[in-house]
Order: structure tokens, then C-alpha cells, then sequence
């Protein structure tokens, strides 16, 4: 670390930008959504990276699955009611809105901070990471505003426009101050040089995770489920471009500049180098709040006072709903990039996240359904078989009062015609038992013979 940073002049300038990735769900059809990019207020943008593979670019790209707009349209009225409410908001720097809405009731607000190395301290005081019981009234109270002005612009522009209503995934009130400090982070920082060592751009990025100086030689041994990804090594220049530092909280990225770059990207360019990887990361976003939202249905179900009707036709669309995201809604690190590295992120962020965890609890948790279903089914069917019953029991009374009557008019015929009857259905009967033993014998001969 020390060697990376000797000749570098100027690192408190280093640019440096935060992505927070807000969990939203809505209201409404997903295929009434209308879509105009020369709409100035929301302009569509396209869902699609160079890293992707065909597969996954055209299940992106055709609408069906993710639509991506921008919300910069009302970023200066958001900025503009958040200072004017939280006199401290006014020391961080908001450059991007961007909305995802999955087609499955799940959408993303992400809000982009872009800021200074020297800044890092302020930046941590507004996440707040990790200490969720420490009081910190004055910070909440910042988050609470910009979250506020969020919902009356944002929200109601969406409702205006494509008639869906949005709400923060955490549906309790009292939960909503931990909306921030709970949603995950895409950290990214631009160095002035490539790397000689993938441990280098390594420790840096898990400085970012950590919302430290870069420069700092930081180690945390207590944290253990820390993943790291890198760029491959350059064949010409034999250094590397990037790495990034993955853990359940956030994913920070430590780019160099470009192949044969020798100047570090600027505020601009850090921001159009992070979009590909912001568009990864959201699709293990939506992967796991897709869980998350399954698990919560599946709970309801359970707990649920509906009639026995509406509970069998939600067990039926919970089934073929997990069923269609499990099939559909998920894919192989493979299908995701021609490039390992890229796919490799991709895993990690999965296993981070739960996602795979959370993917094997819903499988298990639809054979509880089928279960559930089963029983629901013979319960029906032994309704039906004991009706039936009970009209075959009332027909055998009825045929043997009747069939008496007939004999106790003394009458020959009907007696020797109700002997004969008996006579043979019993020996039809002991004919089958007969034939029954036999085959049971002559199968266990065979198998006796083959031993």
C-alpha cells in the first residue's frame, strides 16, 4: 500500500461516489406502463451492459422483464427541499436519480453522491453504518427528509405518469428510519494508477466498504465474509484495471484508469465507468427482495383468516408465481457474462446476499405447499367418497328389502334365482382370490430364481 501511494500527490481529491440502492414496491400493472423517451420528466433508459451475454441483454432490453428511467427531471427540487429542511444536507452532493421497476412488484430508487476522499467522514456520519442502536437523532433526521422528498416528487411523478403507486419495501412506520442505513451500497473510487498487485486495488476497495480514507492501511480480521473480485491482468501493460470488495452491506469498486491511461478518471467519468456494474448489482437486488417478498406471501398464506376458497387459489398463484421466478427469474453466474470476472462478482453478490440461501428456503417451502395442497385434495376427495358411500349403503338397503320381499312371497323361482346368484358371485369371488395367490406365488418363484 505504501509503495501504490509514495509518489501520489493530492489524494484527499481523490473522486470518490455512492450509490443507495432504495427497495420500493408498487401497485399496478406492470404492462400498462407507458414508455416515451422523449418524455422529459421520466426518459426511459436502456437496461443493458456490454458485459452481459445475449441471453440476458435481450431479456433486458425487450421490456418485459426491468424498465430503467431517469429521475433527474426533479433532482433540483429534491435537493432544494431537503437543504431547506436539513441545513446539513447541504454538504453532500446529489448527481443522479435513476428508477428500476421489475415486473413482478418490485422497483429501486438509487441515489447518487458523488464526493471527495477528504469527505469520507461526512459520508459515514449519513449511512451510519452498522451501530443501529447508537443515537444518532440528528443524522435520522437528515435521512427522514431526503426520504421524504422522495416520496412527494418522485411517487407522485410515477403516479401521475405510468398510474402505479409506490411504497418503501419496509412497510412499518416505526422501521422507516433504518430504510437508508439497511439498503445496500454500490461504493466506487477512482485511483490514479493501475496496479501492479490485485492485493493492492483489494485493500483499497475494502477501505471504500469501510467509507475510509483509500489510503489508509486498514485491516478489520473480525470480518469475515468479505469476497473480492478483480479485473484480469493487461497482456501489454501487465497491470490491473480494478477490483472490488463484496460483503452483505455494500459492493465498493477501486478502479485505475483506463487500459493505457496514465490519468485517473474524473467525477464524470467515475460515474459513467460504475454503470455496468451498478446494472449487476441490481439484478441481484431484485433476486433478493423477490425472496424476500415470496417469504413474506408464504407466511401470510399460513396465517391468513381468508376463506378456505381464496386460500386455495392463493396457494395455487403462490406456487406458479415461485415457480416462474425460480425458472425465469434467476440465472447461472454463467449466463450472466462472457467474462469470469464479471461472473465471479456476480457469485459472490449472490452469496452475500442470501440469494442462493433464500432460493433453497422457497423450494422447500413449496414442497411444504404441495403438501399443503395434497392435503387440501384428499380432504376433498374423502368429502366425496364418503357421500358416496353413503348413497351405495342406502342402494344395498333398499336392493335387500326388496330382494326379500320378493323371497317372502314363497314363490320357487325367486328363491332358486336368489341361491343361484350367490352361488355365483361367491365362486366368482374365491376364483379371484384363487388366481391372486397364484400370481403372488409365481412372483416370488421368479425372484427366488433370479437370486
Amino acid at each position: 500500500m505504501q509503495t501504490y501511494w509514495k509518489d501520489v500527490k493530492e489524494t484527499h481529491n481523490i473522486d470518490r461516489g455512492l450509490y443507495i440502492i432504495l427497495p420500493l414496491r408498487y401497485q399496478g400493472s406492470f404492462q400498462s406502463i407507458l414508455v416515451d423517451k422523449e418524455d422529459p420528466e421520466l426518459p426511459e433508459l436502456t437496461f443493458d451492459s456490454s458485459d452481459f451475454t445475449e441471453l440476458l441483454s435481450v431479456k433486458c432490453r425487450n421490456g418485459n422483464f426491468v424498465k430503467r428511467f431517469s429521475v433527474n427531471s426533479k433532482l433540483q427540487e429534491i435537493v432544494e427541499a431537503w437543504n431547506g429542511k436539513a441545513e446539513t444536507s447541504k454538504k453532500y452532493q446529489i448527481d443522479d436519480l435513476q428508477l428500476f421497476i421489475f415486473n413482478n412488484g418490485i422497483a429501486f430508487i438509487t441515489v447518487y453522491l458523488s464526493y471527495k476522499n477528504k469527505d469520507v467522514n461526512q459520508i459515514y456520519k449519513f449511512i451510519d453504518p452498522g451501530y443501529v442502536q447508537k443515537s444518532n437523532d440528528y443524522e435520522k433526521s437528515v435521512q427522514g427528509v431526503l426520504l421524504k422528498s422522495l416520496e412527494e416528487r418522485v411517487f407522485e411523478l410515477v403516479q401521475k405518469k405510468m398510474k402505479i403507486t409506490l411504497s418503501w419495501f419496509i412497510q412499518d412506520k416505526d422501521s422507516r428510519k433504518y430504510i437508508i442505513k439497511e439498503a445496500y451500497r454500490l461504493n466506487i473510487a477512482s485511483l490514479p494508477k493501475r496496479f501492479e498487485d490485485n492485493e493492492i486495488p483489494k485493500r483499497i476497495a475494502y477501505n471504500g466498504h469501510r467509507l475510509v480514507d483509500v489510503t489508509r492501511d486498514f485491516e478489520d480480521v473480525s470480518e469475515m465474509d468479505v469476497e473480492y473480485a478483480t479485473g484480469a491482468k493487461d497482456v501489454e501493460d501487465e497491470h490491473y484495471g480494478w477490483a472490488c470488495a463484496i460483503t452483505s452491506q455494500e459492493i465498493s469498486y477501486a478502479y485505475g484508469p483506463g487500459q493505457g491511461k496514465t490519468e485517473p478518471r474524473d467525477k464524470n467519468g467515475l460515474w459513467g465507468r460504475s454503470k455496468d456494474d451498478l446494472l449487476l448489482t441490481m439484478i441481484v437486488m431484485y433476486q433478493k427482495y423477490t425472496c424476500m417478498i415470496f417469504n413474506e406471501r408464504i407466511h401470510q398464506r399460513f396465517i391468513g383468516e381468508s376463506s378456505r376458497l381464496k386460500r386455495e387459489e392463493s396457494l395455487r398463484n403462490l406456487k406458479r408465481e415461485a415457480l416462474e421466478f425460480i425458472s425465469y427469474g434467476t440465472l447461472a453466474p454463467s449466463q450472466i457474462s462472457r467474462w469470469n470476472n464479471v461472473c465471479e462478482t456476480y457469485r459472490s453478490l449472490q452469496k452475500q446476499n442470501g440469494v442462493n440461501e433464500l432460493l433453497e428456503e422457497i423450494s422447500q417451502k413449496i414442497t411444504l405447499l404441495n403438501e399443503e395442497q395434497d392435503r387440501i385434495d384428499g380432504e376433498r376427495e374423502s368429502r366425496v367418497s364418503m357421500i358416496i358411500t353413503v348413497f351405495g349403503l342406502v342402494s344395498i338397503i333398499s336392493a335387500t328389502l326388496q330382494m326379500l320381499d320378493y323371497i317372502s312371497t314363497g314363490r320357487p323361482l325367486m328363491i332358486i334365482g336368489f341361491l343361484a346368484t350367490s352361488v355365483v358371485m361367491i365362486l366368482f369371488f374365491l376364483i379371484m382370490i384363487y388366481k391372486e395367490v397364484r400370481k403372488k406365488r409365481s412372483e416370488k418363484t421368479g425372484r427366488l430364481c433370479i437370486l
